[in-house]
């Protein structure tokens, strides 16, 4: 009998433990890109796939708002090998650019003007822990959550963070639709494609 409750309670500790966790990391993620904290910042985000995950968007976007017609297949090749959505997914790649994105809600070095209702990530913005881990989901060394919990389910930011050498470390940023929406008419311009009617 003392060997099962203390089973039960070692397990309960780790899952308790492993719920923490993730959640922890990302309010430190949080609080660095508050403070600008580039460092911090760095250390919690694998660049190279949020590059991956905001080109696609974009070039998704970008095909959405000028209706070209392009294959699934065509529309990956062209994000990945072409490079197309270069002028705009480099402009919020670094640091401070993709702390200001998430920090204030929209993509301040590529567009100045913020869009009507943007409300970025903060620890006011964010919730509170019950409030995070409602808008989670866990998986096998996987946490994704979205965010801020003030706005509703479709104008949140979707973070997704894999565990990657004993660190949660965020590697997709699944934008709002509107930003997808004007990093898309912003690559149209940069182009020169004309956007069709919406």
């Amino acid at each position: 009998m003392r060997k099962t409750i203390a089973t039960v309670l070692i397990l309960g500790l780790v899952w308790i433990g492993y719920t923490a966790w993730p959640i922890y990391d990302l309010l430190m993620l949080v609080r660095a890109i508050e403070t600008r904290d580039v460092e911090t910042v760095t250390r919690h985000v694998y660049f190279e796939a949020v590059r991956v995950s905001l080109t696609n968007q974009v070039v998704a976007a970008y095909v959405r708002r000028t209706r070209i017609n392009l294959s699934p297949l065509a529309e990956g090749m062209a994000a990945r090998a072409l490079g197309i959505a270069d002028p705009i997914v480099k402009k919020l790649i670094s640091p401070e650019a993709l702390s200001e994105l998430l920090g204030v809600g929209w993509p301040v070095t590529v567009v100045p003007d913020p869009p009507p209702g943007t409300i970025g990530i903060t620890r006011s913005t964010i919730g509170t822990v019950w409030q995070i881990f409602e808008n989670s989901e866990y998986g096998l060394a996987r946490f994704e959550v979205t965010a801020p919990s003030v706005l509703p389910q479709q104008q949140r930011f979707h973070l997704t963070f894999r565990l990657l050498q004993w660190r949660w470390r965020l590697v997709a940023v699944t934008l709002p639709e509107n930003i997808q929406n004007l990093l898309g008419d912003e690559l149209a311009k940069v182009l020169g494609t004309p956007l069709k009617n919406q």
